[in-house]
C-alpha cells in the first residue's frame, strides 16, 4: 500500500500537489526559515563551529564618540554627561556632537559640561545625519570612532567591552549590544534580534551594527555617505564587510534603552525596511550570492523578513483554499494569531503577553510592506525622526489606516513635516570602493602589526 493511501495521510492532504496546498507548504517553509529555521541553524553553528577572535595586546586605543543630533534639548546634554562619566581613561576620550543645524543651543550646553573634551562639529544648514557624521569623523583625533545616538545610555564599562575586539586585527568594526528594558513585544522581539546577532558575532560579522552603540577604526570610515542613506549604522559595517574585514559583536558592551509603545516601534521599524530595501540599491554586490561571501547571512538576516509579508499572505491563501485537515489546521493557526494580535489592539495589556507577541509579529510585517511603499515612492529620505521624545517629530499613523497606501501617505506627511525647514539633499548613489576601504585599513594595520594602536594598558 503506499503511502498517500494511508488514510491519515489522506485525511491531512488528500491532494499533496493541489495549487492551493503547494503555495501554502512554499510559504510556510519560507516563513518558518525565515523566522525559526535560519536561527536555530545559526544558533547551532555558533555553538559547535563557533570563529573566536584573535587575541591581542591590552590596549586601550584613543577613542573619539561622535554623538549625532539635532534640536535633542536636555537629551543631549544628560547623553554626553553620560558619556563623560565612563570608565574609560580620560585622556584616552573625547566627544564630538555632531549637529545638523541645531536651533535650540544643546550642542553648546554639552561642551560646556567638558571644553577640553567636548567638541561641536556644526553647519547652520540641516542637510541630514549622514552629513553630519562625516563631518564629525573629519574632525575626529581617535584612532577608533564609536556613533551612538542621544536616547541611549552606556553602561560605565561600555567603551572598554567595545574596543577589546579590535586588538585582533581582522575585525573592522564593532557592534555592541542595545538592551530594551521591557517585557512586552518590541522588547521580547529585541531580545530575539539580540540572540541572532551574539551568533552571528560568534560566527563571523554581525549583518549590520546598532546606531545605539557601535565602534569602527577611524581610517575606515568613508570620506563620503550617500546623502540619501537611512541606515547608516548598516550601510557602513556591510562596505566592511564586503571589503574583506569582520564586524565583532562585543555582547558585554552594553547600551540601555526603554520599551517603546508599539506606535512609534510602528514608525522607527517602518523607516529602518525601507533603509533594508535602500541598501540593496546602493549596495547591488549584497544582491549577488557569487560575487558577495556575506550574501546569505545578509539574505536571511535582512532581506527574507522583507519578502516574509507575501509569504504570510501565500500561506493564509494556500490555506483558505487547499483541501485537507492540515490546510484547515493551518487556517486556523492563523486566524488565531491574527485573532489575538487584534484584541492586543483593542485591550492593550489587558491581553495578555502572548497577544502582544502576536500584535508584535504583525506590527512588524505590517511595517515591511509600509517600508516597501515609502522606498518606491522615494519619500524615506534622511529627515531626522525621533520616538518617544519631541512631539512635533513624532509620525502619527491613524489606526484606522490599515492599507499600505494609507500608512505610506501618513509617513509621507510626516516626513515632509520634518523636512521642512531642510534643503532637499544631493541625489545620487554613492557605492564604496572596495579596493579603497582595504587600503584605507593599512594605514592602521601594518603587516604582521598588532592591532589598534595606543596609549594606556588595561588594569
Amino acid at each position: 500500500m503506499s503511502v498517500l493511501a494511508d488514510p491519515l495521510v489522506a485525511l491531512l492532504v488528500p491532494e499533496p500537489f493541489h495549487p492551493a496546498f503547494v503555495v501554502l507548504a512554499a510559504g510556510a517553509l519560507f516563513v518558518s526559515g525565515t523566522y525559526l529555521l535560519w536561527p536555530a541553524a545559526l544558533l547551532l553553528r555558533a555553538r559547535l563551529l563557533p570563529r573566536p577572535l584573535r587575541a591581542g595586546p591590552a590596549l586601550l586605543p584613543r577613542v573619539t564618540c561622535i554623538v549625532a543630533a539635532q534640536d535633542e534639548g536636555d537629551a543631549l546634554v544628560a547623553k554626553v554627561t553620560n558619556l563623560l562619566a565612563l570608565d574609560y581613561p580620560r585622556e584616552l576620550f573625547d566627544v564630538v556632537v555632531a549637529d545638523d543645524g541645531s536651533n535650540d543651543g544643546a550642542p553648546l550646553r554639552a561642551r560646556a559640561l567638558d571644553p577640553e573634551r567636548v567638541r561641536v562639529a556644526c553647519v547652520p544648514v540641516r542637510a541630514g545625519k549622514p552629513g553630519a557624521l562625516v563631518r564629525a569623523a573629519a574632525s575626529a583625533t581617535g584612532d577608533v570612532l564609536v556613533l551612538c545616538d542621544v536616547r541611549q545610555r552606556f553602561d560605565p564599562a561600555a567603551l572598554r567591552e567595545l574596543v577589546l575586539p579590535l586588538a585582533d586585527p581582522a575585525v573592522g568594526a564593532v557592534c555592541g549590544r542595545l538592551v530594551l528594558e521591557g517585557e512586552r513585544g518590541p522588547a521580547a522581539y529585541w531580545r530575539y534580534e539580540t540572540a541572532i546577532r551574539t551568533a552571528e558575532g560568534r560566527t563571523g560579522s554581525v549583518s549590520g551594527a546598532t546606531g545605539a552603540i557601535y565602534a569602527i577604526r577611524r581610517a575606515l570610515f568613508p570620506p563620503e555617505l550617500p546623502p540619501e542613506t537611512i541606515l547608516d549604522d548598516v550601510y557602513v559595517p556591510m562596505t566592511l564587510v564586503l571589503a574583506g574585514w569582520r564586524v565583532a559583536y562585543a555582547e558585554r558592551a552594553l547600551a540601555f534603552d526603554r520599551e517603546q509603545d508599539l506606535g512609534r516601534e510602528f514608525v522607527r521599524k517602518v523607516r529602518t525596511l525601507a533603509g533594508s530595501w535602500q541598501l540593496l540599491a546602493l549596495l547591488p554586490r549584497l544582491r549577488n550570492p557569487l560575487r558577495s561571501g556575506a550574501h546569505w547571512r545578509f539574505f536571511w538576516h535582512k532581506v527574507a523578513r522583507l519578502l516574509a509579508p507575501a509569504a504570510l499572505v501565500a500561506t493564509f491563501v494556500g490555506a483558505l483554499l487547499a483541501p485537507g485537515l492540515l490546510a484547515d489546521v493551518a487556517l486556523a493557526v492563523q486566524i488565531a494569531l491574527y485573532g489575538l494580535a487584534c484584541l492586543a489592539w483593542t485591550q492593550g495589556r489587558r491581553a495578555g503577553r502572548l497577544a502582544a507577541l502576536c500584535q508584535t509579529f504583525v506590527a512588524l510585517n505590517a511595517a515591511a510592506v509600509v517600508g516597501l511603499a515609502v522606498f518606491l515612492r522615494g519619500r524615506a529620505g534622511v529627515a531626522w525622526v525621533r520616538t518617544g521624545r519631541a512631539p512635533a517629530a513624532r509620525l502619527r499613523i491613524a489606526q484606522g489606516r490599515r492599507t499600505a497606501s494609507g500608512l505610506a501617505k501618513a509617513q509621507e506627511r510626516a516626513e515632509a513635516r520634518l523636512a521642512a525647514e531642510r534643503h532637499p539633499p544631493r541625489r545620487g548613489k554613492v557605492e564604496p570602493d572596495v579596493g579603497q576601504v582595504r587600503d584605507r585599513g593599512r594605514e592602521v594595520l601594518q603587516p604582521g602589526g598588532e592591532g589598534v594602536q595606543g596609549g594606556g594598558e588595561v588594569p
